[in-house]
């Protein structure tokens, strides 16, 4: 069976990079979102600095940061997709980013919500993460993606240069890659996906997976988080056409291999398919190590942390930050604490589980009823076990400022981080780099199917579908020994301070551009 092919201002904070050369390629970023939040004044739109703490867009555009040519693609919401006076072509930054365009894609606010928040979240989302029965699958949705594909493809294939290098971000523009290519067979195309990539017969429940995969080779290079991802994908290739493995690489030292869900000990990095040759590969998205240790000198947070550290006085902090999103196991996370808390009385008083939840973005159907029943959950644990001076469970459901957010990290003695599935997971990631600056003793307990528990070594893996494993790697994480607590803070620091932020882009361009 052969894969189908279609037929058819100056506000931001300069990145630290200044990756590239005079030399290089001109690099098209296709990303949804804009590197500046755009907000609207009557008949006027003023740009500003995203509210998002999201260290990808700063990362993404430290490659321009040296004057490299370049244009940013993505949508900008809009009255009509062809509003009056619109320039679809706006400077991101004259003075730090010189040779960079915003190119911007008008999409109404019926668009955006029908393609992003409903199609995408409804049958995409839920196979991505392996809950298919979850999954909803419209034709005429899947119509209406296939247009905003387009327009996205139309749109790098009008800014880009001869030979340019097209790098196109998640699953939301899957197709893009397939109209892409038939409009600029020049350009080079490198593909990230920053979510898990489900196994192949999870994957083939998509009604439109041969359309997907055949877009997806038009691809010169596609890169994911880990190598089970990659080999996810290899495997979803090779159920629908005749493939040949051309190269493959050891997994270890760099990323678990045995004794994690998500680990391989191999991975394919090159792949002979449907007449094309492919190249993939690993890179876990890093933080901005740096920011969080400007952060933790501020005035503002060691104050906050030493706020903290006097309200909780000799009861330890088990945090826990996530968004709101059956993927990330609220439910399940909330019933081990209360099987914790009946198993081992001689907890109550001493421990206090704070518990923040983000809100999704408003229109976001498919979480409607799960705030309702964690809430709930909330309540019965601290109406069994509170007191008048302990309150088991403190939860938030709001977003928080990234300084209050660091300051968290820094004082809690346990991260709980138990995702039914994650792609990566980077709160794991941010709570190790400030909890190893100031405090040196946390526990991360990680989900081992977190994408980031195949490479954070030294975090206590835990299995978020088995509560009783869940409450006793909980129980361990509260009594183990600090000089064991410092060592794998050590090992998992060091991890993460080597492959930042910066690294991750720079390594994935330099595979992409090769």
């Amino acid at each position: 069976c052969q894969l189908e092919r279609l037929d058819a201002p100056i506000f931001l904070e300069r990145a630290a990079s200044t990756i590239g050369s005079d030399s290089d390629p001109q690099l098209v970023m296709v990303y949804h979102r804009l590197p500046f939040d755009e907000v609207r004044r009557g008949a006027r739109t003023l740009r500003r600095r995203p509210k998002s703490p999201n260290g990808v867009i700063p990362s993404l555009l430290g490659f321009f940061a040296n004057g490299r040519d370049g244009s940013w693609v993505a949508w900008s919401l809009q009255p009509s997709r062809r509003p009056n006076g619109f320039e679809a072509e706006v400077d991101v930054d004259a003075e730090h980013y010189p040779s960079l365009v915003a190119s911007r894609i008008p999409l109404t606010r019926d668009d955006v919500n029908l393609f992003y928040k409903r199609f995408s979240k409804e049958a995409f989302w839920p196979i991505i993460f392996s809950f298919p029965e979850r999954a909803l699958f419209d034709h005429q949705h899947w119509d209406h993606y296939l247009t905003i594909n387009r327009l996205f493809a139309e749109r790098a294939a009008q800014v880009a240069k001869p030979g340019a290098l097209v790098w196109i971000h998640d699953y939301n523009l899957w197709m893009v890659p397939a109209f892409l290519r038939r409009l600029r067979p020049d350009v080079r195309i490198a593909f990230f996906h920053h979510t898990a990539f489900p196994p192949a017969d999870i994957f083939n429940i998509i009604p439109w997976r041969r359309e997907i995969l055949g877009s997806l080779t038009h691809c010169d290079y596609v890169a994911f988080h880990i190598p089970r991802y990659v080999e996810n994908f290899a495997e979803a290739l090779r159920s629908f056409a005749p493939t040949k493995t051309l190269a493959s690489v050891n997994c270890a030292p760099r990323f678990l291999t045995y004794g994690c869900a998500l680990g391989v000990d191999r991975m394919t990095t090159r792949i002979a398919v449907d007449g094309r040759e492919l190249r993939m590969g690993a890179h876990p998205v890093g933080i901005d190590v740096a920011r969080i240790e400007r952060l933790l000198s501020e005035d503002s947070v060691r104050d906050a942390i030493l706020a903290m550290r006097r309200r909780l006085g000799s009861r330890r902090c088990i945090l826990s930050i996530e968004r709101l999103d059956y993927v990330k196991g609220p439910l399940e996370k909330l019933a081990a604490y209360e099987m914790l808390l009946e198993s081992h009385s001689e907890l109550h008083g001493t421990v206090e589980l704070l518990n923040v939840i983000t809100p999704p973005a408003p229109g976001m159907e498919a979480y409607r009823s799960l705030r309702g029943r964690v809430d709930e959950a909330v309540g019965r644990i601290n109406g069994r076990f509170g007191t008048l001076d302990w309150t088991p469970v403190r939860y938030f459901y709001r977003s928080l400022p990234f300084d209050e957010v660091v300051a968290h990290y820094a004082v809690a003695d346990v991260a709980w981080i138990t995702p039914l599935r994650d792609g990566l997971n980077l709160v794991a990631k941010e709570f190790v780099a400030a909890n190893s600056k100031v405090n040196g003793r946390g526990v991360l307990v990680l989900s081992e199917f977190a994408g980031a528990a195949t490479e954070l070594h030294g975090a206590i893996l835990t299995n978020p579908f088995d509560i009783r494993q869940m409450c006793h790697d909980l129980h361990r994480a509260l009594r183990t020994p600090v000089a064991e607590r410092q060592e794998r803070l050590r090992r998992m620091a060091a991890i993460i301070g080597e492959n930042d932020i910066e690294r991750w882009g720079t390594e994935f361009l330099r595979v992409a551009a090769g």
